[in-house]
């Protein structure tokens, strides 16, 4: 039986070589016209239209209020569970989403976001009440409470190349410490982004290293693109070091 190291390593009936294709198409610029975004960028713009739609669901529940009752605090989480539901391929109408399925949407998400508030709609409920202020915009409102997690999770997740990403990302962290797999993983990625990692470099510092520099690359090239008297910056992350 041939090891993994012998032949093109799949992620889950993702190729090694497909998966960092994807990342270097996600995260790089290739097309370095004058007028053309970096990919980071325009993924965080559309990021931003969808966490913009999802705090206006939230303020809508809200009406005037600043606070959450519980009552408000319910219809809220079910209205966003119900986009989350729809990010993740359900096709019905609202009163279709059952909440057993609701449940396990939400448990789906706490789990990747890494906040197990999420995933308890009892807690999650009271910590929207418990919120100073429940209202996207207001000046007491929680960037890092529970509710904006989940509001930032599910913007991503709506938009298709955030949610791959998210995908390829989570393939190499669970491969990552497979023999077969994590070496090859590492120099891969090391000799495609022009990263030096070394043998010590968990996934998490890979994958937050490529992040890190990506968006150090978009924001030296949205501050060179359209100014004529300057050379567009190279595609390769190294540059971005």
């Amino acid at each position: 039986m041939r090891s993994a190291t012998e032949e093109s390593l799949k992620l889950n009936g993702v190729t090694l070589d497909g998966a960092v294709k994807e990342l270097l198409n996600a995260y790089t610029i290739k097309d370095e016209k004058p007028d053309a975004d970096h990919p980071v960028i325009s993924r965080q713009r559309r990021i931003q239209d969808n966490t913009k739609g999802l705090e206006d669901i939230a303020k809508g529940v809200l009406g005037k209020s600043i606070k959450a009752d519980v009552s408000q605090a319910d219809t809220i989480i079910k209205k966003l569970g119900y986009e989350l539901a729809k990010a993740e391929g359900f096709g019905g109408k609202p009163e279709e989403l059952k909440d057993e399925t609701l449940r396990t949407y939400l448990s789906q998400a706490a789990s990747a976001i890494g906040n197990p508030t999420i995933g308890n709609m009892t807690e999650f409920k009271k910590s929207i009440v418990n919120l100073a202020a429940a209202k996207p915009g207001d000046p007491l409102y929680d960037n890092n409470s529970a509710l904006a997690a989940l509001i930032a999770y599910i913007a991503q997740q709506k938009d298709g190349e955030s949610k791959r990403v998210n995908y390829i990302n989570a393939l190499i962290q669970e491969k990552w410490t497979q023999p077969d797999y994590g070496i090859r993983l590492q120099d891969t990625l090391g000799s495609e982004f022009g990263i030096p990692f070394n043998r010590t470099a968990t996934a998490g510092d890979a994958l937050n290293e490529i992040n890190r520099r990506a968006q150090i690359q978009s924001q030296e090239y949205v501050a060179k693109t359209g100014k004529t008297y300057l050379k567009t910056p190279e595609s390769q992350m190294k540059k971005a070091a």
